[in-house]
C-alpha cells in the first residue's frame, strides 16, 4: 500500500509542465525595482509572479471540478485511532466494492473508487494496484485533487518499480510566472521523478470551454526547475493555425540566475516587405546574476543604416549598509561616423536615521547623436539631468549639501550647480517675545559650452578671423539671513555676496576724444576684445516690519528700511572698471506701506437660475515705496557704467505706487427644497476669477521733463472658472506705443502673448450638469480609478500583461480599457508690436502653435490616444503620436505611429499575448530624416 500512495503523489508531477518558451531575461535584485533608462538597464516588462492560491473559479469555467464528488464517512473511534497513530502515514480507501487478491498481492476498487493520502485525493470509476507487477491503473475518468491543483484524465497507468507512468487524455491547470494555464494531452513521467514528457498536447490560458486560442505541440519535455523544450509548436486561434515554430525553449529555473536575453526582432526584420526597410535587432545580450545582491547585463542594439549601441548595466544592493543602486555605461556608434558615450548611475544610501544620500548621474558625451536618432518627440526638448543630495539632521537644525547638472540635447550646453549648501537652524527663542531665525546658503552655478554669436577678430598676422565660439561662466552666491522678531515687530537682516567669472570672447565699442582734433566734441570709436570678464559684489539689506494695522479690514502693513543710494547696483562692487578693487556706495532710508483689503458686493437676492445668490469680490494689493534722494561717488559711477554710457552721481528720490488686482465672481447653489433645517451647506461655484499683474507708477519720474510716471511696460490677465475644470486663459498686452516713460508714447494696448489650456472630460460635463441641476455631485468610490485624469504622453505605468516599451522609445501601452473621454487643447501665440503699423514686417507677426491631445475608449475593448502639435505660423504639423489598442480577450493588438519634429517617422504594430507578453508579432518601420 505505501507504493500505491507514492504512485498517486507522483502523478502530480504532470501538473507542472510549462506551456511555451522564451529566453532568460534579466531580473532586479531582491526588493529592488528595475529602472529603465540607459541601455543595459533591466527591462520594464519583467513579469512579476503573484502570490496566493490559483483562481479555482477560472478552472471551473474551463470545465475542471473544484472538489471531489465523494467524501469519506466520519471515522469511528477505532478508525480515528488508527489514522492518528504516530509514525505512520495513513492511506484511506472507499468504493462500492474492494477486492483483495492475496496470491498476487493485488487490490481492486470498483464503482466510485476513492482514495486519499496526505491531502491528495484520487477519484475514479475503478482503481487497481498489483504489487507483484508494480502496475497502478485508474480508469473511469480519474480525477486527482491537490489543494487548488486539479487533474482529469481518460486513464492512468503507472509502474511503481520503474517509476514511469502515463496519463491518457490529461486535462489540468497549473501556474507559471503568475499565470494560470490549462493543459490537455497525453502526459508521461520518467523514473527520476523530475522529468515529464507530453505528446499531442494543447496549452492555453483561456478559461472558456471552447478556448479562443491554444498551442499545439507534438512533443514536450520538462525538467523540474530547469528547462522546458517543445517541438514543433503551432499557434491556433480557435481552430485556425496562424503561426508555426520548429521548437521553443524555456529556462524554468526559479529565482535570479544567469542566462541569454530574449532578442527583440519583428517578422519584417526576417522577411523584409520593402527593399527600403532597414532591419533592426535589439536586446541581444547576456544577464549575469553574481549573487542575490549583485548582477550585470550586457546588451547590444542594432539598427541597420542608423546606429549600433552597446552597453553594460549592473544593479547592487547591501542590506547591512542600507545601500542600493544601479550603474549603466553605453556607447552609440552612428552610421556614417560619430559616436556618443552615456553614463547613468543611481545610488541611494542611508547612513543613519538622520543621514542619507541620493545620487543620480546622467551624462551624454554627444547629444546630437541622440537627438538625430530620436523617435520620441519629447527628446527634442529634453534635458539630461543629474543630481546629488546629502541630508543631515541635527537637534539644532538640518544641513543639505548637493548639486545638479542639466545638459541640453539641442546644443550640448550644460548648467551645473555644485555645490549647493543650505544650513537651516531651528528658530531660537529668547523668551516668548524674541525669536531669532538664522539661515545660510551657498550656491555655485557653472555654465559650459554656451553658444555665442560669431565675432570678427583682428589677426595680428593680418586679416580678420570669424570665430564662432562657446562660453563658460561661474556665479557663486552666498546668502546669510538673520531675521529677528520682537513681539509684533520683525527685524530683517540679510547679507548677499556674489562673485562672477566668465571665459568667453567679448567685443566692446568705446568712444574717446580725438587728440589730433581741436574740437573736444569730436571723438573716435574703437573696438576692444576681451577673453573674459569678472565681477564681485557685496550687498546687505535691513528693515523692520511694523505691526499689522486694521487686521480685519484694510490690512495695513508699514515697513521701515535702509536701501542703497542707487538701486542699479549692490552696496560694494569690483570689476574690470575698478582694476579688481572694491568700491562702495552710500545708503539711504526707505519707507513702504502695503494695503490689501477685500471688498464684497452681493447681488441677485432672488437668485439667478440654479444659483441662489451671487457675490463679487475685489482684492486690490497696493504698495507704496518712498526713499529720499541719494548720491554716489564718481568712482562708483564709473564702476557700474556700461561701455559707452555714463551713470549720474545723484539718484532721484523714489516714490512708486503699484497695484495688483484680483477679482472673483462666485455663486452659491440653491438650497434643496427638502432641506428645511438647512443642515447641508450649498455648493459654491467660482464662476470667473481674473488676476491682473502689478501696474506701477513713479511720481519722481513724472516730474522730469519729457517723462511720465508709468514704469510698467506690459500687463498680464489670467482667467479661471470652476464651470470648466482645466480651463485657463492668459493674455499679455504691451501698453505703450513708443519708449516706456516717455511723454511721446501713447497708451495703446497691443496683444503680445496669449495662451489657453482647456481640458474636456467627464468631469467637465458633470460640472456643467450639476451647475444647472441636471446631475448631482458624484464622489469617487474608494478604490475606483479617476478616469478624468490621465498621465501625459510617455508618463503612464506599465500594466501587468503589457509588452513594455516600444523598442527604443519611452512610450508604454495605454494602461486601462474602458476609460472615459479626455481631451486637452493648448494654444500659444507670441508677437511683437510693429514699428510701422501700416507696413508690418513678416518677422513681427510672431508665432502660433496648437497642441491637441485626446484619450478615450469608443468601446470597452478599444483604447485610442492622439497627441499632435500644429504650427499655425508655418501651417504644418510638427509632431504626431497616434496610438490604438484592441483587447482581444487573451490577446492585445497595439498600433503606434510617431512623427517627430526632426522629421523622423516610426510605425509600430504589435499583437501580443497578455498572459505571456514575450509571445508577440511585431511589425516596426522607422524613417530618419537627417
Amino acid at each position: 500500500m505505501p507504493r500505491l500512495a507514492r504512485a498517486l503523489s507522483l502523478v502530480l508531477l504532470a501538473a507542472t509542465v510549462a506551456p511555451a518558451a522564451h529566453a532568460q531575461r534579466e531580473q532586479p535584485l531582491p526588493g529592488q525595482r528595475p529602472r529603465p533608462g540607459v541601455l543595459g538597464s533591466p527591462s520594464a516588462n519583467t513579469p512579476r509572479a503573484p502570490t496566493g492560491p490559483i483562481d479555482t473559479s477560472r478552472a471551473r469555467r474551463a470545465g475542471l471540478p473544484s472538489a471531489p464528488t465523494q467524501t469519506f464517512p466520519e471515522p469511528d473511534s477505532t478508525l480515528r485511532e488508527l489514522l492518528e497513530r504516530p509514525g505512520y502515514t495513513p492511506t484511506r480507501f472507499a468504493g462500492d466494492s474492494v477486492t483483495l487478491f492475496t496470491e498476487n498481492r493485488r487490490v481492486e476498487l470498483n464503482g466510485n473508487a476513492l482514495t486519499e493520502r496526505q491531502g491528495v485525493t484520487l477519484e475514479a470509476g475503478a482503481v487497481g494496484y498489483g504489487e507483484t507487477d508494480c502496475i497502478l491503473e485508474a480508469s473511469g475518468k480519474p480525477r486527482l485533487f491537490d489543494k487548488a491543483q486539479v487533474l482529469l484524465g481518460d486513464g492512468i497507468s503507472y509502474n511503481t518499480c520503474t517509476h514511469r507512468g502515463v496519463i491518457r487524455g490529461a486535462f489540468t491547470n497549473f501556474e507559471e510566472q503568475g499565470v494560470v494555464w490549462f493543459l490537455r494531452g497525453n502526459v508521461a513521467s520518467d523514473s527520476s521523478s523530475t522529468r515529464i514528457y507530453a505528446a499531442s498536447s494543447e496549452i492555453t490560458t483561456c478559461d472558456l470551454p471552447v478556448s479562443h486560442y491554444h498551442f499545439a505541440a507534438r512533443e514536450v519535455k520538462w525538467v523540474s526547475n530547469n528547462v522546458i523544450v517543445a517541438r514543433p509548436v503551432v499557434l491556433y486561434v480557435r481552430d485556425v493555425p496562424i503561426l508555426w515554430l520548429p521548437f521553443i525553449f524555456q529556462d524554468t529555473r526559479p529565482g535570479r540566475h544567469s542566462g541569454i536575453l530574449t532578442p527583440q526582432v519583428g517578422l519584417n526584420d526576417l522577411v523584409r516587405t520593402s527593399s527600403t526597410y532597414n532591419r533592426q535587432l535589439t536586446n541581444i545580450g547576456f544577464y549575469w546574476a553574481a549573487s542575490d545582491y549583485l548582477d550585470a547585463t550586457f546588451r547590444v542594439d542594432w539598427y541597420s543604416g542608423r546606429y549600433l549601441q552597446a552597453g553594460i548595466a549592473t544593479n547592487y544592493r547591501s542590506l547591512s549598509r542600507f545601500m542600493t543602486g544601479a550603474l549603466a555605461v553605453s556607447r552609440q556608434w552612428q552610421n556614417g561616423g560619430g559616436s556618443s558615450n552615456g553614463i547613468r548611475w543611481s545610488h541611494q544610501q542611508s547612513f543613519s536615521l538622520s543621514t542619507s544620500v541620493n545620487l543620480d548621474v546622467n551624462y551624454l558625451s554627444n547629444t546630437s547623436i541622440v537627438r538625430q536618432n530620436a523617435l520620441d518627440p519629447l527628446l527634442n526638448t529634453q534635458q539630461v539631468t543629474s543630481s546629488v543630495n546629502l541630508q543631515k539632521r541635527y537637534n539644532w537644525g538640518s544641513i543639505a549639501l548637493g548639486g545638479n547638472r542639466r545638459q541640453s540635447l539641442s546644443d550640448n550646453s550644460s548648467t551645473t550647480q555644485l555645490p549647493s549648501l543650505n544650513i537651516s537652524p531651528k528658530p531660537i527663542d529668547f523668551g516668548r517675545s524674541v525669536t531669532w531665525s538664522p539661515g545660510f546658503s551657498l550656491v555655485n552655478d557653472l555654465t559650459a559650452k554656451t553658444p555665442l554669436n560669431a565675432l570678427l577678430v583682428a589677426n595680428p598676422a593680418g586679416g580678420v578671423d570669424t570665430i564662432l565660439q562657446t562660453g563658460n561662466s561661474r556665479v557663486t552666491a552666498l546668502n546669510f539671513d538673520t531675521p529677528l522678531r520682537f513681539g509684533s515687530f520683525n527685524l530683517r537682516n540679510s547679507v548677499r555676496v556674489l562673485d562672477n567669472a566668465s571665459v568667453a570672447r567679448q567685443s566692446i565699442t568705446v568712444r574717446e576724444p580725438d587728440a589730433t582734433t581741436p574740437d573736444p566734441a569730436d571723438s573716435v570709436s574703437f573696438t576692444r576684445t576681451y577673453a573674459g570678464d569678472f565681477a564681485s559684489s557685496v550687498d546687505w539689506d535691513t528693515g523692520i516690519n511694523l505691526p499689522l494695522l486694521f487686521r480685519s479690514t484694510w490690512k495695513l502693513q508699514p515697513t521701515i528700511g535702509i536701501q542703497n543710494a542707487t538701486t542699479l547696483a549692490p552696496f560694494a562692487v569690483r570689476n574690470r572698471n575698478t582694476d579688481g578693487q572694491f568700491v562702495r556706495q552710500g545708503k539711504r532710508p526707505s519707507f513702504s506701506l502695503g494695503l490689501s483689503p477685500t471688498f464684497y458686493n452681493r447681488f441677485g437676492g432672488h437668485g439667478l437660475g440654479p444659483l441662489g445668490g451671487l457675490r463679487h469680490s475685489v482684492s486690490p494689493q497696493v504698495f507704496f515705496n518712498y526713499a529720499p534722494a541719494g548720491t554716489i561717488s564718481d568712482e562708483f559711477a564709473r564702476a557700474i557704467a556700461r561701455p559707452g554710457s555714463t551713470v549720474p552721481t545723484r539718484s532721484a528720490p523714489l516714490q512708486t505706487l503699484s497695484l495688483t488686482l484680483t477679482q472673483t465672481l462666485e455663486g452659491k447653489a440653491r438650497a434643496s427644497a427638502g432641506d428645511t433645517l438647512n443642515n447641508v451647506e450649498p455648493r459654491k461655484y467660482r464662476l470667473l476669477s481674473i488676476s491682473t499683474s502689478p501696474l506701477s507708477y513713479d511720481f519722481e519720474q513724472a516730474k522730469d521733463s519729457g517723462r511720465t510716471g508709468w514704469t510698467t511696460r506690459a500687463i498680464t490677465n489670467s482667467f479661471l472658472s470652476d464651470l470648466l475644470p482645466g480651463f485657463s486663459v492668459s493674455l499679455t498686452h504691451d501698453l505703450w506705443r513708443g519708449a516706456l516713460g516717455s511723454d511721446t508714447s501713447h497708451f495703446s494696448p497691443f496683444l503680445t502673448q496669449a495662451s489657453a489650456n482647456f481640458t474636456l472630460s467627464s468631469r467637465t460635463f458633470r460640472s456643467i450638469g450639476s451647475f444647472f441641476g441636471l446631475v448631482g455631485r458624484r464622489e469617487r468610490e474608494p478604490g475606483e480609478p479617476d478616469n478624468s485624469r490621465f498621465p501625459a504622453y510617455g508618463g503612464s505605468t506599465v500594466r501587468p500583461g503589457s509588452p513594455g516599451q516600444f523598442y527604443n522609445t519611452d512610450q508604454v501601452p495605454l494602461t486601462t480599457m474602458g476609460r472615459g473621454f479626455n481631451a486637452t487643447v493648448n494654444y500659444s501665440r507670441t508677437r511683437v508690436r510693429p514699428l510701422d503699423p501700416d507696413n508690418p514686417l513678416p518677422s513681427e507677426a510672431g508665432t502660433q502653435s496648437i497642441g491637441l491631445g485626446t484619450t478615450f475608449s469608443p468601446t470597452p475593448f478599444w483604447a485610442a490616444s492622439w497627441q499632435t502639435q500644429y504650427n499655425v505660423t508655418d501651417k504644418r504639423f510638427e509632431s504626431h503620436v497616434l496610438r490604438l489598442e484592441r483587447d482581444l480577450h487573451e490577446w492585445r493588438a497595439a498600433f503606434n505611429f510617431v512623427r517627430n519634429a526632426n522629421g523622423n517617422v516610426a510605425f509600430y504594430f504589435s499583437i501580443f499575448l497578455t498572459d505571456l507578453p514575450q509571445l508577440k508579432f511585431d511589425y516596426d518601420q522607422t524613417t530618419l530624416n537627417r
